[in-house]
C-alpha cells in the first residue's frame, strides 16, 4: 500500500535517500547540486510503500500563483506502477490549496512524454543540465 506524506527542511533524510539513488546513483547527476537552497522552502512529498520511502517530488513557488515542481523520482522497482502520476496529482492539488494557478517543471526530454499525459505543454527551447537534455513544461490549474 502506497501512503504520500508531506515534509520540509530540515525533514530531508526520505527524499534525499531517493533523490541520491536515482538521479545520482542511477542517472549520473553531480550530489553537489542535488540539493540546494530551493530545498530549504520547498514542500517535499515522500510516497511510502510499507513505510519505506519509494518516490518524492519538491513544490515551491516565489510569488504564490506559479508554482513549480521539481526532483521528481521513483525508485527504480516501483515505477510502472503510476505512482509518478500519483505523485503530480498530489504536488497539483496542494499547489492549488496554496493558492496556484498554474505550475512549471523542468522535465528531462525523455521524460516529456509523461508529463504530456498529465496535460503539461512545452515551452521555448530544449536545453543541457548537466548531461541531460531538458524542457520547460507549464500547466494551468
Amino acid at each position: 500500500m502506497i501512503s504520500f506524506q508531506w515534509t520540509q527542511y530540515p525533514d530531508m533524510a526520505d527524499p534525499k535517500l531517493v533523490r541520491t539513488q536515482v538521479f545520482h546513483q542511477e542517472q549520473g547527476f553531480s550530489l553537489e547540486g542535488e540539493f540546494d537552497e530551493t530545498d530549504k522552502t520547498a514542500h517535499h512529498i515522500v510516497a511510502c510503500e510499507d513505510g519505506a520511502p519509494v518516490g518524492t517530488g519538491r513544490l515551491f513557488s516565489e510569488d504564490g500563483l506559479v508554482w513549480h515542481i521539481g526532483r521528481v523520482a521513483v525508485l527504480p522497482q516501483c515505477r510502472g506502477q503510476h505512482l509518478g502520476a500519483r505523485m503530480m496529482t498530489e504536488m497539483e492539488q496542494k499547489a492549488r490549496e496554496l493558492g496556484g494557478s498554474s505550475v512549471e517543471l523542468s522535465a528531462q526530454v525523455q521524460a516529456r512524454g509523461f508529463y504530456a499525459t498529465l496535460g503539461y505543454a512545452p515551452r521555448g527551447e530544449e536545453y543541457l543540465d548537466e548531461h541531460c537534455p531538458h524542457i520547460d513544461m507549464i500547466k494551468t490549474l
